[in-house]
């Protein structure tokens, strides 16, 4: 089993949505809180593999690096 580390923050995830607008259209009664944009998500991400909000310095054992989601087979 991974153990997170200092640096596997979710910020950083491959998993944690952040996009405002995807949040709002991801996130199914966002708008009644206000918007993603308000004070009422403030800099939290959407985990799509947990399927809840995350502080950015959160942490967990299923973090994976964003770079792995972009990066071209070889």
């Amino acid at each position: 089993m991974r153990r997170p580390n200092d640096n596997a923050k979710c910020a950083d995830c491959r998993f944690c949505l952040r996009d405002r607008a995807e949040m709002e259209q991801a996130f199914s009664g966002l708008s009644s809180l206000g918007s993603a944009f308000g004070a009422s998500i403030s800099d939290a991400g959407l985990c799509l593999r947990h399927d809840r909000l995350v502080s950015p310095n959160d942490i967990c054992q299923a973090y994976e690096p964003k770079c792995l989601a972009t990066a071209k087979p070889r």
